[in-house]
């Protein structure tokens, strides 16, 4: 029940993202960056997301992480 709702989050968060067009938009997430990359990897299979935003959340993933860890 979890992994599907934290799905469905997801992929309206992406969805959200995907209509704003070059506008940016924060989204707080506290999962791990294990979490994201699982979840991002599931939308994709799933077709709930294209490769190209697929590819953007993962970079926004990453930098999130990558910026977490440094702080």
């Amino acid at each position: 029940m979890n992994r599907s709702l934290i799905l469905t989050c997801l992929m309206g968060s992406c969805m959200a993202l995907a209509g704003c067009g070059s506008s940016t938009r924060v989204v707080q997430n506290n999962d791990t960056c294990g979490k994201q990359m699982t979840d991002l990897q599931n939308a994709l299979a799933s077709g709930a997301m294209t490769r190209p935003e697929y590819d953007k959340a993962r970079r926004v993933a990453i930098e999130r992480c990558d910026s977490r860890d440094n702080h």
